[in-house]
């Protein structure tokens, strides 16, 4: 029998409302940034009694790549894959798509354990001691809008107003309305720069009460439709005053549905803004550290000493064996094993992917380990996803809000991927921003009585083989801080 659209459309949505509990935990771990992992598994251990912190081992997982190695990516990959096997599969079916490819178990045969020698473990400190970021709530969601906006000077300096109007917490305490008779504009603009601030880090921003606020971040982990979205939507005040049967009768849950719900709306921050503000300064702590040993080869080693050390209670494993214990104790363990069990799988993959990663990220990005940004090559996140057999969205994820130390310094991982130029004399590849680089570089050598046009420093551009529009090198121009030949002109 055939379905007409609009079953197949309704079935689809219903899909949608309905990710299973570990999809949404393991969709969490993986992008979360170190500090939100922390949190997140202590949470798990004060609600689990079969979880229980550990004290961190001494070794540490280190992947050798040969610093001489002929052997492009794709083939390095290859050899990755020969070696990769598929996760537990009853789990990865309840995965969407683009995630089911995570639950990988380890695909590296010769990873070695080893400590990290005293100079790594010294640099190690000098990033923790040093590495930090002083910046206000405004600057971190300025950043983000510039990022978003891609030039759009009308919708960035509106969002700045928006930005200028929250107050610590990250709550927004005029209408649409209200600040569209203050600025003078429409309002529907007004309310498109709301909306984008909202989609920005941290989840929850811009709100106008706690409860938007509290649906924001919900929306955010795709909670859309679930217990707790009902409940935060219509019950809030009886959550607060703890009427959980009546919201148990009112949703049509059962009462220990209400009480998991009740659990995860108490991980949503009421004040996101309070994590970012300026006295409180994010440090930015590396996920990945990118070295060479003294033998010359490139290093990829996995910060884990910031990842929490958990582990199953044995104790506990060993009374399920107990014939004497009563059956819904016994339910009561398996339960909680199982979720434990999907914590550690979790956090695994998270380690495993972002590993993936970064050793794929040396093997492209080799030339700009050594010399710098000038010599970073175009790279888009499709690229690594097709290499790794993995969705895009993953890769996004798996990079999101992450940080890898190399010797020219502490960088978001998302700043080795841009768009960039091949030469059409040599073929040879050059990023967005190596050719930023080189615009800068021709005008600081301009005759300061005649500084270059835009038209013209595209024709010197493409004098070497690249073809970049007057457009473009105006915009790179921009984004360097350089006025207009105009403005340059020395009289």
């Amino acid at each position: 029998m055939q379905l007409n659209v609009s079953q197949n459309l309704n079935t689809s949505q219903r899909q949608e409302l309905t990710m299973a509990p570990q999809q949404i935990q393991a969709l969490a771990i993986l992008q979360a940034d170190v500090q939100e992992l922390e949190q997140r598994v202590a949470q798990e251990v004060a609600i689990n009694p079969l979880l229980e912190f550990v004290a961190p081992g001494q070794e540490v997982l280190e992947a050798d790549l040969q610093a001489g190695d002929s052997r492009s990516p794709e083939e390095i990959t290859e050899d990755l894959r020969a070696q990769v096997i598929e996760g537990d599969e009853s789990l990865g079916e309840a995965l969407q798509e683009d995630f089911s490819e995570l639950y990988l178990d380890n695909y590296l045969g010769d990873i070695s354990r080893r400590s990290p020698d005293a100079d790594a473990e010294e640099r190690r400190k000098h990033f923790f001691d040093s590495a930090v970021a002083e910046t206000s709530l405004q600057d971190y969601l300025e950043a983000q809008i510039r990022e978003v906006v891609a030039g759009d000077q009308q919708l960035f300096a509106l969002c700045l107003e928006v930005v200028g109007n929250l107050d610590d917490a990250g709550y927004l305490h005029s209408s649409a309305a209200e600040m569209a008779r203050q600025l003078e504009q429409p309002q529907e603009e007004i309310a498109k720069a709301i909306t984008l601030l909202q989609s920005l880090e941290p989840a929850g921003l811009a709100a106008r009460d706690l409860r938007e606020c509290l649906l924001l971040q919900l929306e955010r982990n795709g909670e859309k439709g679930s217990i707790a979205w009902d409940i935060v939507e219509c019950h809030l005040e009886d959550l607060a005053r703890n009427r959980l049967p009546q919201i148990a009768k009112a949703v049509d849950a059962e009462l220990d549905e209400v009480k998991e719900a009740q659990a995860r709306i108490q991980q949503l921050s009421p004040k996101p803004g309070l994590a970012l503000s300026s006295a409180t300064a994010p440090v930015i702590i590396p996920d990945v550290y990118i070295e060479k040993n003294a033998d010359g080869q490139w290093t990829v080693r996995l910060n884990h000493e910031v990842i929490p050390k958990v582990a199953i209670n044995q104790q506990y494993l060993d009374q399920l064996n107990d014939p004497a214990l009563p059956a819904a104790d016994r339910n009561f363990l398996r339960d909680k094993q199982q979720a434990a069990s999907q914590l550690l799988w979790a956090i695994d993959q998270r380690q495993n992917t972002l590993e993936k990663i970064a050793i794929l990220l040396v093997n492209f990005q080799r030339e700009f380990l050594e010399q710098g940004d000038s010599r970073l090559r175009p790279l888009v996140m499709a690229t690594l996803a097709d290499t790794l057999g993995l969705h895009e969205a993953t890769i996004s994820r798996a990079i999101a809000n992450k940080y890898v130390a190399t010797p020219m310094g502490v960088f978001p991982i998302k700043h080795f991927f841009t768009t960039g130029y091949s030469k059409a004399d040599s073929g040879e590849e050059l990023s967005s921003r190596a050719v930023r680089r080189k615009i800068a570089a021709l005008i600081q050598q301009e005759d300061p009585h005649k500084p270059l046009s835009d038209q013209k420093i595209s024709q010197l551009l493409q004098e070497e083989g690249l073809t970049v529009a007057r457009r473009t090198v105006a915009k790179y121009r921009e984004e360097e801080n350089i006025p207009a030949a105009s403005l340059r002109k020395q009289h």
